[in-house]
């Protein structure tokens, strides 16, 4: 029989950044303040948001390669990955 692991932490999509600097985000009219460096998916998860994704995990630093989890970002061009994007 095999034993599995079940991880007892939430998956947030990507690792949690450790740093003492914090920026305040304003994601569909909700503020979180996250450790500066915080994915935008990461920021978005911690508040109850879920961000659709395919590649993005916790376990592997996020590169943004599948562009499932692509967002709108007010003042910026584009619609940016929000897995690898800070």
């Amino acid at each position: 029989m095999k034993d599995f692991i079940i991880p007892s932490d939430r998956d947030f999509g990507t690792p949690y950044v450790r740093s003492t600097a914090t920026v305040t985000l304003n994601i569909d009219g909700f503020d979180v303040t996250v450790p500066e460096g915080t994915s935008i998916m990461r920021a978005a998860a911690e508040i109850g948001i879920t961000v659709p994704r395919l590649c993005a995990t916790d376990s592997i630093e996020a590169f943004g390669s599948c562009r499932i989890c692509l967002v709108e970002i007010e003042g910026r061009n584009g619609t940016p990955a929000s897995c690898p994007t800070p």
